[in-house]
């Protein structure tokens, strides 16, 4: 009796160890934003794609720095199934987000988070925030601060391949 108990304990703490362990794919929260054209993009059009979601604003140092490795990524997966979409805060007023993006010509998707639904919606508190998502909705991946690059473009190849 008291072997299987001990079986039984080593088992449970096995299968515990593991829900921690293995992160379980968690699909993107709903959203419906309009970009600064006015047309509206939703969760519905992350479906078939992999999708970076860059969370950021214009006056934020981090989100600066790392903005060109984001456009170079947009450009090099540029005749693939991916797609970024940027969402920013609203820590800057809208008209310095147009702004940032006239003077630096950002080649994707660009919304205002305007009441920080979506950001609060996929659990943003730092800027930047990225997140990776599947080809079916699901988030792979959430890099707080700058990610490594170079492991973002494997993350990236690996969920364009399923």
């Amino acid at each position: 009796m008291k072997k299987i108990l001990t079986a039984a304990a080593v088992v449970l703490v096995g299968i515990l160890i593991a829900a921690v362990l293995i992160p379980d794919s968690k699909t993107a929260p709903a959203f419906s934003l309009p970009d600064m054209n006015g047309k509206t993009v939703s969760h519905i059009d992350l479906q078939g794609r992999v999708t970076l979601i860059n969370f950021w604003f214009p006056s934020c140092p981090g989100c600066v720095s790392e903005m060109p490795k984001v456009i170079k990524t947009a450009h090099d997966y540029k005749n693939k199934d991916f797609q970024v979409l940027a969402v920013a805060q609203p820590i800057d007023p809208i008209e310095s987000v147009r702004q940032y993006i006239k003077d630096y010509g950002l080649p994707f998707t660009v919304m205002y988070d305007a009441d920080k639904a979506v950001g609060q919606a996929f659990g943003t508190q730092v800027y930047p925030t990225s997140v990776l998502i599947g080809k079916k909705g699901e988030i792979l991946k959430t890099y707080v601060g700058e990610p490594d690059f170079g492991k973002l473009y494997q993350e990236i190849d690996t969920a364009l391949a399923q």
